[in-house]
């Protein structure tokens, strides 16, 4: 499995000004392709933060990492300043990023718009980068190599975050995964604690080692315990990650009823 890790820039995030939903998007998305974020690091709009925070990353050599944040305009954008410095590499006005940003003021009506300083920024990068098209706004990805890892910029607008990792981002994730299936099962429970189901989580876990199994205790009502137990197997074959989520559901379930709970209803999915 590819490690993936991301970092994402911004005091919106750190201040509770702003939720982190990029980041929630992003591991959802790699969940569901078979891979999964193995970490997340968050920094304020600073220089040296950005590049201690990278250079931090790179150590562990992720294959990929997907940086989001701080690649417009305004004067807190600096997250190309902060990889260009951590890298080693000379910031440049991009030919291809410039025509990008031209084009997206076209199509906007604004073909005659003054390619003013702040406008300028969003073309410049760092060298050896390529530009990502951004479909949904004005400011380019970017891709660039360090080292092993492919770090992607993307733009901290979650609809222009969402449309260039889509199409640029998530085709090379899956090309260096290969095809993947995920079997995922999720099962409401009552009236089996946590804490009682835990040893036969463990138990379970240490027959699957390769499945994802995790309760989600919610409350208790009526003095009936609650809860949600996820279960996630993923293979390249379609047939063993379906065979292998559906065994350990089967187990669950028949240690849930031994135990004297109750499996409410089951949702099943492979994607």
């Amino acid at each position: 499995m590819a490690r993936v890790e991301m970092l994402t820039v911004g005091k919106e995030l750190l201040i509770g000004r702003t939720m982190n939903s990029n980041a929630h998007w992003v591991g959802k998305r790699l969940a569901k392709t078979g891979s999964m974020l193995k970490e997340i690091t968050t920094v304020d709009d600073d220089l040296k933060e950005i590049g201690e925070a990278l250079k931090g990353i790179l150590a562990r050599s992720p294959e990929f990492l997907v940086v989001v944040g701080g690649l417009g305009p305004t004067p807190d954008d600096m997250t190309l300043r902060g990889v260009a410095g951590a890298l080693g590499k000379r910031l440049k006005k991009n030919g291809e990023a410039l025509a990008m940003i031209r084009e997206h003021y076209a199509a906007a009506g604004l073909a005659d718009i003054e390619l003013t300083p702040a406008r300028l920024k969003m073309a410049t990068l760092p060298s050896g980068a390529r530009p990502l098209k951004n479909d949904d706004g004005t400011a380019p990805g970017v891709r660039l190599a360090a080292g092993k890892t492919v770090v992607f910029c993307l733009p901290g607008v979650p609809a222009e975050m969402r449309s260039i990792y889509r199409k640029s981002v998530e085709p090379e994730v899956r090309g260096r995964l290969g095809r993947m299936h995920r079997r995922y099962v999720t099962m409401k429970l009552e009236g089996v604690p946590e804490s009682t189901l835990a040893p036969v989580l463990a138990r379970e876990l240490r027959k699957h080692p390769a499945a994802y199994i995790k309760s989600h205790p919610r409350g208790v009502k009526g003095g009936v315990s609650k809860m949600e137990l996820d279960i996630a197997v993923v293979d390249a074959d379609r047939t063993v990650a379906d065979r292998e989520g559906d065994a350990v559901a089967e187990e669950m379930r028949s240690k849930v009823i031994e135990l004297g709970g109750k499996v409410g209803p089951t949702r099943c999915s492979t994607t």
